[in-house]
């Protein structure tokens, strides 16, 4: 899906809803809706804050039959990787400027974003992160910096990548 389509798609599960439902839009569909990336994306990875989830999965899986789309085209399977997110990540979060009446959608802010693409490192991360990493400004880096020293505390594997990755990239990091 393309930044129409995407759109279009979240508008009619908004439509779909029956009571709110707050979601943080994570990976591609992030890139494209917020990052102004130029891509297609299969799905929709989302951080589920706050809502009815079987409401949520019901209308995911009636929007896919209007569409054509796989029945999971929007799930959260990136919570297994949403440790990597400092407590503060919250105070980031940008909301997304789609008009819907149910869906409060939100994407990470970049260093988060970064950092998300930096662990899972696909072909199409390493694209994003040709385009995310220049914009990034100096708090930014900082908060890329205490977000892998986070990381180190629970996966030293993880951090390690950041780091090494960060390093590759031109950083310099204490």
């Amino acid at each position: 899906m393309d930044k129409n389509e995407l759109i279009k798609v979240i508008q009619d599960l908004d439509k779909m809803m029956s009571s709110p439902c707050d979601l943080v839009l994570v990976g591609g569909a992030a890139m494209i809706l917020h990052f102004g990336a130029r891509r297609a994306t299969r799905d929709v990875d989302v951080l589920v804050l706050r809502g009815d989830l079987p409401a949520l999965r019901k209308a995911v899986r009636d929007t896919a039959a209007t569409y054509d789309l796989p029945e999971d085209w929007l799930n959260d399977a990136v919570k297994g990787f949403a440790d990597i997110l400092p407590r503060d990540f919250y105070n980031r979060l940008i909301p997304l400027d789609i008009p819907l009446e149910y869906l409060r959608l939100y994407i990470l802010g970049q260093p988060d974003q970064t950092a998300m693409k930096i662990v899972a490192l696909r072909e199409q991360d390493l694209e994003d992160l040709e385009f995310l990493l220049p914009q990034m400004s100096e708090s930014d880096r900082d908060v890329m910096v205490a977000i892998m020293h986070h990381v180190a505390t629970f996966r030293p594997d993880w951090a390690q990548k950041i780091r090494y990755f960060l390093l590759e990239y031109g950083w310099q990091i204490d």
